[in-house]
């Protein structure tokens, strides 16, 4: 580990003693490193439930996510070496969705994606699959950074993942450490935070400021600010590149469209001269914007000397605010809130020894819908917040700005509006959680716009049929903001009826359409959900959704201006790239082995105990704390529900269904007390598929799921001592291929279910119960009596641990190469 500064020790100091941090530092100053060092230290150095052993570290931005996974990737190999210990390094944004499991060491995740899997709804899953994420985020140790950009929105009350993620860490607060960080935080917000979550406030003092500001030059960066009331121009940044000494000019648009057309105008203008000039939004593809962070990241870099270029303007949005290590001399930024406005300026002078200067100006003004007065067009930043900043910065326009005039700067904006986010979170803390239950509880995707963000993106992706997107939660698509999308769909229609009558199309094309999912029989190998489209004919198919595909015939891409809607004659036909079905929801590509429930139970058993247990050791110490109970009662509850979950599979039918196709493949089964709970199935083998279907209408398999909880509910009651544990282990079975299961089918198991049960707990090393599972006919009936109490938080907590750990773990047995029992084909 480097070596860290004395506040960066404070920090890492106050975490490994189990306490949580809200932690103040300027930009530049290695927040991030403040954070991850505790956790790097404790992976590699301490025992397993002294620190949490997985983290999950949420940002605001997709660019901050993949700048830190690159980042913290190439510095694990360093402890690779070392210690000859993987820490693997991963990364979910909706850009990139390589993690939706959250399986990764070191996760680096918007917001978005990791607080839509706390709650139940994530976006990187399918519905089938919504109850298998929650528990990573609830036993990691958790990293807020740049906590202010969270979604947050006053005009609905308080609103957004700033507020809920609060909600969430007061009621888990001592379960599992956190950190919440920022350069930016208002005083009110700072105290406040600290008192609610019971936690640690961590500043720099101006003296480390000033040191870490030096560095070894001993010459400390220094910031002017300039207001201007005009609007932001070619103009006016060809005028102020061409100052002695400027070589590095940075401007940053609100809006991706105003940000593509300033950029052009540079291209065109006569006064450029050899200066280039380079565009970064959030709508490349991964490879384009990959290659063009790297350009910058050199030219605008630290180490001059290896930059290529002499002098060079970078036009960019939102996308380098945080997260990009760079500098330039003359930073030019349209009006934001002061927060905003502050983390732009880290991007100038941001080295030791380096003088810059910030220009501000004023947006563009534009007509609102039903509104004949101009006005200045803020969006996507509330009106007040910026009119408050431009008084701020106004008032002192000229001036150098060091850090503690930045806090001075930041409590005149965002005080007043913090105080009342505050107390509006207080007077709905109650509605607030009756949306988080429903979400956690109902898996209630609509409550992600009040939960999440209300103006939350759409990822739009682009093909000729909207089935050639593949999977199209993982297909390559492009952020739009929801009211954009409203607008493009307004555009291509007017396009379609410009154009239809004449020669552009022979017949009227497709516009826009959003995927509908159905999740596939639980019982059939090799299923995965299906995709249905539905066209969109109305705004309003678009308020819930998150994924839309636009007919290619409007769309141009290309790697100077990016993605694009145009009219049909300037489009490329541009399509992205399909998106495959993750782990878990596919099966088309593997070949399964008839499986005995024992062998199923012991290779679960051995994934759990290499992939996760380790990972629960600390929330379960942490539990047993709280409720009095051992340590290990977490650990033997996974074992437990591993042990029960496919009880219900020893239904006399469900094993009927197995003989019989098993003889048609030829492949009989001939001991009679062979409880199976896999086939042999080749999807690529027609008499497999074959076999299957003549099977299914000769023998229905039944359901096993709720069955299985309802037949494991006496030995699981037995040797669990903690009632609510218990509901939280037969709730993780009956909901462990579908999270809304609520009701079972009658069952009658096998007269080999008995010994075939107890061998199971026996390999989960788990001791025998004195009540065995029960053979008597069940008629079927609520699931209600069993399962956990409704808007408890910490039953959902121990639920969400379980059927974590369960489904991964039964997925994991049956696709994972190295299982011998399962082959890839």
């Amino acid at each position: 580990m480097m070596e860290l500064y004395p506040y960066q020790k404070r920090v890492k100091d106050l975490l490994q003693t189990g306490r949580s941090v809200v932690l103040q530092a300027p930009t530049g100053s290695g927040k991030t490193l403040a954070a991850l060092a505790p956790f790097i230290e404790a992976f590699f150095d301490l025992p397993g439930d002294a620190f949490p052993k997985q983290c999950i570290y949420s940002v605001p931005m997709r660019v901050l996510a993949s700048q830190f996974e690159a980042e913290y990737a190439a510095y694990a190999g360093s402890y690779r070496r070392r210690f000859r210990r993987d820490l693997q390094v991963t990364i979910q944004t909706g850009e990139r969705p390589e993690d939706a499991d959250l399986l990764g060491d070191l996760v680096f995740a918007t917001i978005d994606q990791s607080l839509s899997s706390a709650l139940g709804v994530p976006y990187s899953l399918t519905p089938g699959l919504a109850n298998r994420n929650a528990g990573a985020f609830f036993s990691s140790y958790l990293v807020f950074d740049e906590f202010h950009l969270f979604p947050v929105s006053a005009q609905y009350g308080a609103t957004g993942a700033l507020v809920t993620t609060l909600q969430l860490l007061q009621e888990m607060k001592g379960m599992a450490p956190f950190v919440l960080m920022t350069a930016t935080f208002s005083s009110t917000m700072l105290d406040e935070l600290a008192r609610r979550l019971d936690a640690e406030v961590v500043t720099v003092s101006p003296d480390e400021y000033a040191t870490i500001a030096s560095g070894n030059s001993k010459i400390p960066r220094r910031r002017f600010y300039h207001v201007h009331a005009e609007t932001l121009t070619a103009d006016s940044i060809i005028q102020a590149h061409h100052s002695p000494g400027v070589t590095r000019s940075l401007v940053i648009c609100n809006q991706v469209g105003r940000a593509q057309a300033l950029y052009q105008e540079l291209r065109e203008h006569p006064g450029r001269g050899a200066v280039q000039v380079r565009l970064l939004h959030s709508r490349y593809t991964q490879e384009d914007r990959r290659r063009k962070e790297m350009e910058i990241a050199r030219e605008f870099g630290k180490e001059r000397e290896e930059r290529e270029q002499e002098s060079m303007i970078l036009v960019a949005t939102q996308v380098v605010e945080v997260g990009l290590n760079i500098t330039c001399d003359r930073l030019h930024t349209e009006i934001a809130p002061a927060n905003a406005v502050l983390q732009r300026a880290g991007r100038c002078a941001r080295y030791p020894g380096e003088e810059g200067h910030v220009h501000i100006y004023m947006v563009p003004e534009r007509q609102s819908r039903g509104d004949s007065e101009l006005r200045p067009d803020f969006l996507p930043y509330p009106s007040s917040l910026c009119q408050a900043a431009w008084m701020s910065f106004s008032a002192r326009n000229g001036q150098e700005i060091d850090f503690q005039t930045e806090q001075q700067i930041v409590d005149e904006v965002h005080t007043e509006s913090d105080r009342q986010l505050l107390e509006a979170m207080d007077r709905q803390t109650g509605a607030i959680w009756s949306q988080i239950y429903a979400s956690m509880e109902n898996q209630d995707r609509s409550h992600r716009q009040d939960l999440i963000r209300h103006i939350d993106s759409i990822t739009v992706l682009a093909a000729a049929t909207p089935e050639a997107v593949g999977n199209p939660f993982r297909s390559q698509g492009f952020s739009f903001h929801r009211g954009s999308v409203f607008g493009l769909w307004t555009a291509l229609q007017q396009e379609r009826e410009e154009n239809w009558e004449g020669d552009e199309f022979e017949e009227e094309p497709w516009l826009m359409a959003l995927p509908q999912i159905s999740e596939p029989d639980p019982e059939t190998p090799g299923a995965h959900p299906e995709v249905h489209w539905l066209e969109v004919t109305s705004q309003d198919l678009l308020t819930i959704a998150n994924v839309v595909v636009i007919n290619s015939r409007f769309c141009a891409y290309d790697d100077e201006l990016g993605f694009r809607i145009v009219e049909p004659k300037a489009a490329s036909g541009w399509q992205s790239q399909p998106g495959a079905w993750s782990q878990g929801n596919s099966g088309a590509g593997f070949s399964y082995t008839l499986e005995s429930y024992e062998d199923h139970i012991s290779h679960m058993v051995t994934i759990y105990r290499q992939r996760f247990q380790s990972r629960y050791a600390y929330v379960g110490r942490r539990l047993a704390g709280r409720h009095n109970g051992k340590s290990d009662e977490l650990d033997r509850a996974v074992h437990l529900a591993i042990a029960c979950h496919d009880a219900a599979k020893m239904d006399r039918r469900w094993q009927r269904w197995v003989r019989s196709y098993q003889d048609r493949i030829g492949k009989p089964i001939s001991q009679p007390d062979f409880m199976a709970v896999h086939t042999d199935f080749d999807p690529t083998d027609p008499a497999h598929v074959q076999a299957k279907q003549q099977t299914d209408r000769e023998v229905r398999r039944p359901p096993h799921a709720g069955e299985s909880a309802v037949a494991a509910a006496r030995p699981i009651a037995e040797l669990l001592e903690d009632p609510p544990l218990a509901r939280a282990v037969l709730t993780a079975i009956a909901r462990h291929h579908s999270p809304s299961v609520n009701t079972f089918k009658p069952f009658r198991l096998h007269p080999a279910a008995v010994n075939t049960l107890q061998r199971a707990i026996q390999i989960a090393g788990l001791p025998q119960p004195n009540r065995p599972i029960a053979l008597e006919d069940k008629k079927g009936g609520l699931l209600e009596r069993i399962l956990i109490e409704p808007d408890d938080f910490w039953q959902l907590l121990l639920y969400f641990y379980v059927v974590r750990a369960l489904r991964l773990c039964d997925s994991m047995s049956q696709t994972w190469a190295a299982t011998p029992r399962c082959t890839r084909k």
